[in-house]
């Protein structure tokens, strides 16, 4: 995304303010990929500031992250050790062409978290195709919106900003006070629906599996569960302060085109943040249970 790419977009602070991944998703993505791939090669597109394909190395003999953001791939470089530039490398690329240097037949996996939904699906599919070994692994995943768990008032709040326009209540205002129409189109409709709408070539891939996690759905695990076994392996929850979400927000690629737009008149970060705050009486240091649904697919090369 061109947000992403610009030149005085804080890599640093976006990789600070987003969840991680549990450990529990890398072992089931090891354990459908091991049935039949090899360990050489793993690529990881939209790779961002890095820490799925540094987790790679914890598996893989070399690692290759790619991405189109220059800004990103030199934070990469950057934060990448003498001992690890032995065995992984960041190179500029997309899912949809990957750098000359990834040839045909070539890798045994291909992540991609949080960054599928904006690609487009058909050269995706293609190019993965393309370089995957016969049997090689693609795996993608990403997480929807966090949801404050058993506050529907501050979830209301938060689909206004974020998928709503101010102009459907009032079409006669100034200007648009919600960041939904900023995003980029339609990839932030596949991240509302899970991407349900696309499907893994069946004629290309087998062995297809997509897991979803909805908690409206699925429920909320107790405290007597485990959520990685009763709900998912990719279960993202945490612990968060009004202080933490403002930041979260700030890494949004809306909240950039929004300010580049309207930043004269004020920070819609801290103006979404405050409006939940002032509704749930909260303060900056408040701590609430955030969720995160989520969704993840494995297909094996045919």
């Amino acid at each position: 995304m061109a947000t992403y790419s610009a030149h005085n977009f804080n890599s640093q602070h976006y990789d600070d303010s987003r969840p991680n991944y549990p450990e529990q998703y890398y072992q089931a993505l090891m354990k459908y990929h091991s049935q039949k791939g090899d360990n050489q090669l793993a690529v990881d597109i939209g790779c961002g500031s890095g820490f799925v394909a540094f987790k790679l190395l914890d598996y893989f003999k070399h690692v290759i992250g790619t991405d189109p953001s220059t800004t990103m791939i030199t934070q990469c470089k950057n934060s990448t050790s003498e001992t690890e530039q032995k065995r992984i490398e960041f190179l500029i690329g997309t899912g949809e062409q990957h750098p000359p240097k990834i040839e045909s037949n070539s890798v045994d996996l291909i992540t991609g978290g949080e960054c599928c939904h904006w690609v487009n699906h058909e050269r995706f599919f293609q190019e993965s195709y393309r370089v995957l070994k016969p049997n090689g692994t693609l795996g993608y995943w990403f997480y929807k919106d966090p949801v404050f768990v058993g506050y529907p008032k501050a979830n209301e709040i938060y689909t206004n900003y974020t998928y709503n326009s101010s102009y459907d209540v009032n079409p006669n205002d100034d200007f648009e006070r919600y960041m939904g129409p900023y995003y980029q189109q339609p990839g932030h409709d596949y991240l509302r629906t899970l991407m349900k709408e696309i499907e893994v070539p069946a004629d290309k891939f087998y062995d297809i599996t997509r897991h979803e996690y909805v908690s409206d759905r699925d429920g909320v695990p107790t405290s007597s569960e485990d959520p990685f076994v009763t709900k998912t392996p990719l279960f993202i929850s945490k612990k968060i302060t009004m202080k933490w979400f403002l930041n979260y927000v700030k890494s949004w690629s809306a909240y950039h085109n929004w300010m580049d737009e309207h930043g004269d008149k004020y920070d819609i970060a801290e103006k979404f943040t405050e409006e939940i705050k002032q509704a749930m009486g909260w303060d900056d240091n408040t701590v609430v249970e955030v969720i995160w649904d989520t969704v993840y697919t494995f297909a094996r090369k045919r």
